[in-house]
């Protein structure tokens, strides 16, 4: 993952990535679950125009969703490479998986919305449902059509 999101110009402070961008600052969390071995991927979008943060946290970010939620067909294989009680995959494979999904559907995906044209375009193309997506954000965007 770290190497991904390097080429694509993430900065990374504590376990949280963030990439600056005109509009948005775009955001990846390694979130580690409280309950076992598993890990989830956090992706997330904070809009300048609606505050002025450095480094937000993911959770505090006007756009949200999991990495293994998009749609995409290598989602599931994700989600087992992050699950380290699973023993179908090795570490190679699992990185590799890692690696491949950030750089081919969640980096896209993020750099997608870096823009409020962008964020706009896919809220009504409908590519933000099953995301959150804060009220904040909708009202000024219904704002500015």
């Amino acid at each position: 993952m770290v190497p991904a999101l390097r080429e694509a110009g993430f900065k990374v402070r504590s376990n949280t990535w963030h990439k600056q961008c005109e509009d948005t600052l775009l955001v990846v969390n390694l979130q580690k679950s409280q309950w076992g071995p598993q890990f989830y991927i956090n992706l997330a979008v904070w809009v300048r125009q609606l505050g002025d943060a450095s480094a937000p946290k993911e959770y505090q970010c006007h756009i949200r969703q999991r990495a293994t939620s998009l749609p995409d067909k290598r989602a599931e294989n994700l989600e087992r490479a992050l699950d380290l009680e699973d023993g179908s995959m090795g570490l190679q494979e699992r990185e590799a998986c890692i690696g491949e999904f950030m750089r081919e559907s969640a980096i896209p995906f993020l750099e997608s919305l870096s823009t409020m044209e962008g964020i706009r375009s896919a809220l009504e193309t409908q590519k933000l449902k099953g995301c959150f997506v804060n009220r904040e954000l909708k009202e000024l965007l219904a704002g500015q059509v």
